[in-house]
């Protein structure tokens, strides 16, 4: 009984931590009020789903079973015969019937007209315009043109222009071998005169002038500069250690 008597009582405190504000004084103080409040509001709620689950929804299947529907097929019946189906049999009978009759008895057969008439008068004109006339003159003014221009200008190339031509190339190839040859005489001859008048000197100057003079400068001048190049080195050497240990 102990047993059955705590599981209750520990029940009973979940129950009580699980409610929204179950421990604060505030909470319960506000419990009865919003009960107030809440109640004829949910009560209202219940009956409404009540009314539409159990009145609403049986009078609304009612009413589309044994009113709506039935009302609805007698319209689309009514709509059917008496607008659909005389429409289509105007139109099938006053459209598609006389289309399809001026089509085939009208139609057709002047097309066949109109198509024999322009075989006749046009084709057959054109094509035999084209064989006996066109032709011939074709043939003609192919056989003028091949030997009043062609030949002509074919032996006017074949034994003027191309032999003109060729004399010319020969002509031209020739003279600029020759005057290669000749260029590279110029060539050489400028060649000879620069060395001898200009390089041969430098190179004597160079060797018996500048050299002899250059050997002496440097004999005579090096030494001191060395030495003052040896002290100056030795003074940076000495100021470095003094600055940066």
């Amino acid at each position: 009984m102990s047993y059955g008597g705590d599981h209750a009582r520990s029940q009973h405190y979940k129950t009580r931590e699980r409610e929204p504000g179950g421990g604060c004084c505030l909470a319960q103080l506000i419990k009865i009020p919003v009960l107030i409040v809440v109640l004829p509001l949910r009560l209202l709620w219940d009956a409404l789903c009540w009314i539409g689950r159990h009145v609403l929804a049986p009078v609304g299947r009612w009413v589309y079973r044994w009113l709506l529907a039935p009302v609805g097929r007698a319209i689309a019946w009514l709509i059917n015969y008496l607008i659909v189906v005389p429409l289509v049999f105007l139109i099938k009978y006053l459209i598609v019937v006389p289309a399809i009759w001026i089509f085939r008895w009208i139609l057709t057969p002047i097309g066949h007209a109109l198509a024999w008439l322009a075989y006749h008068l046009l084709v057959v004109p054109v094509r035999w315009c084209y064989r006996w006339i066109l032709t011939p003159i074709g043939h003609a003014l192919a056989w003028l043109a091949y030997h009043l221009l062609v030949v002509p200008a074919k032996a006017l190339w074949e034994y003027l222009l191309w032999p003109v031509l060729r004399a010319v190339g020969a002509a031209v190839a020739w003279a600029w071998r020759i005057a290669g040859y000749v260029s590279r005489a110029v060539g050489r001859g400028i060649a000879a005169l620069w060395r001898w008048l200009v390089v041969a000197p430098l190179r004597w100057v160079y060797r018996w002038i500048l050299t002899p003079v250059g050997h002496a400068i440097r004999a005579v001048l090096w030494p001191p500069v060395r030495a003052a190049l040896s002290v100056a080195r030795t003074a940076a050497r000495e100021v470095r250690q003094a600055l940066f240990g």
